[in-house]
């Protein structure tokens, strides 16, 4: 049995997700409503991340008794992390707008680039399609379901 970083990652968050579901029970019960009402989320995300972990751990035990065609070692290359950076670059740039622009016109921006920066340009078309439906739909969504209130439109205040 060979252990490489994904069986080490799959651990690790299995005793965070055990852990996590342990304190979840420990918290105090409701003084009004159902007692229960307070463990019943943190409880769903501790057996979320159990479960996501047992399915990686799965995965790769099933993966290691196949034999191995590759050396399994993650490498980065330089464009990797010059990815990682922009988007970094990109997100900062995207908190500075957001309260400028409103959150529609900021978010088609900040998806615009990163899907720019994954898909090539050679997608444009599809990458401003996504980027403002998925604008849009969040913020009805937000607006009208949830009532939250994300920064408007400049010219709409």
């Amino acid at each position: 049995m060979s252990i490489n970083m994904s069986k080490i990652v799959g651990i690790f968050f299995l005793l965070i997700g055990v852990i996590y579901l342990i304190m979840a029970f420990q918290l105090a019960d409701a003084s009004i409503g159902s007692p229960h009402t307070p463990k019943i989320f943190p409880a769903g995300l501790g057996l979320l991340l159990i479960g996501l972990s047992l399915g990686l751990l799965a995965k790769e035990f099933r993966t290691s008794a196949q034999p191995a065609k590759t050396s399994g070692k993650a490498s980065f290359g330089l464009e990797d992390v010059q990815k990682i950076g922009l988007t970094a670059v990109f997100a900062f740039i995207y908190a500075l707008l957001f309260d400028r622009l409103g959150y529609v016109i900021s978010t088609i921006l900040f998806l615009e680039a990163l899907l720019f920066l994954f898909n090539g340009f050679a997608k444009w078309k599809q990458n401003t399609i996504v980027a403002v439906i998925f604008s849009i739909v969040v913020y009805v969504l937000f607006f009208k379901l949830l009532n939250v209130y994300l920064p408007p439109l400049p010219f709409f205040e």
